[in-house]
């Protein structure tokens, strides 16, 4: 039971926070959510027109959302994101969702496919976090989310740069945590399964037997929605999580276990 004196734990009133890849999928799921308890998001997307429509969604329930159209992997863009974000107070939270994929056998693979992952996957979420640790270093808080996958921790067939830029992810934020917990910042990846999204769903619902393959891996039956993650967001966003850092949290309806 949280300490009555503390309030509600899940409370980010007052916070900014910044969610990139917010135009759809686990970003949007991860924008609503913290807009939902409180906090102003900063929804930070390549999509420009499909992220309006996303933050219309958002605003339509009363919550504070800003959006801004630009690239993780485009200093300029990165600029604008800074300018506009910090326009609506220090930033907070920074969850990076933004990822690509290309699904290729290994022996196929070109140098030119896991460059153009790692530019995304991992110089993007660390492009990102770089341009809001200073402010989180001098207020001594912050809070970092970054988007891992199944593949952070296990072998996956056919996304071998997929998964190695994903491991990258993995190992930046438990080395990231251990440096700034002293500034007291907590860093953590949130690990999904296979989630149900534009960029996945052909995947996992292409071909039947994939599908029931991929199904019957997994002990709770179904794939994840993108909603599924939303409360692992506000969890490790909000003051209840201020003593869990370096941890990669799978959302995997039991993959691993079994």
């Amino acid at each position: 039971m949280a300490d009555p004196q503390r309030g509600d734990v899940f409370d980010l009133v007052g916070a900014v926070a910044v969610v990139t890849g917010a135009a759809r999928g686990i970003g949007f799921a991860a924008s609503r959510a913290l807009a939902r308890r409180g906090a102003v998001v900063v929804m930070f997307d390549l999509l420009g027109a499909e992220l309006e429509e996303a933050a219309t969604a958002i605003r339509a329930d009363g919550n504070e959302v800003v959006a801004v159209a630009g690239s993780v992997t485009e200093e300029a863009d990165l600029d604008r994101l800074v300018e506009e974000a910090t326009d609506r107070g220090p930033v907070s939270v920074v969850a990076n969702c933004a990822g690509v994929i290309r699904r290729t056998p290994v022996e196929e693979l070109t140098l030119a496919d896991l460059q153009f992952m790692w530019d995304v996957n991992v110089g993007g979420t660390v492009g990102v976090t770089q341009r809001f640790l200073p402010t989180m270093i001098e207020q001594r808080y912050g809070k970092i989310i970054n988007v891992g996958s199944l593949g952070s921790v296990t072998g996956l067939e056919r996304r071998t740069a997929y998964a190695t830029t994903k491991g990258a992810v993995s190992q930046y934020t438990v080395s990231l945590a251990s440096e700034v917990g002293v500034h007291g910042i907590r860093a953590n990846v949130v690990a999904p399964g296979y989630v149900d999204t534009a960029m996945t769903g052909p995947y996992i619902w292409g071909e039947p037997a994939r599908t029931a393959h991929l199904l019957g891996r997994i002990p709770l039956g179904r794939f994840a929605k993108p909603e599924d993650l939303e409360g692992l967001f506000v969890f490790l966003a909000s003051p209840a999580s201020d003593y869990i850092t370096g941890q990669v949290l799978l959302v995997d309806g039991g993959w691993r276990a079994r």
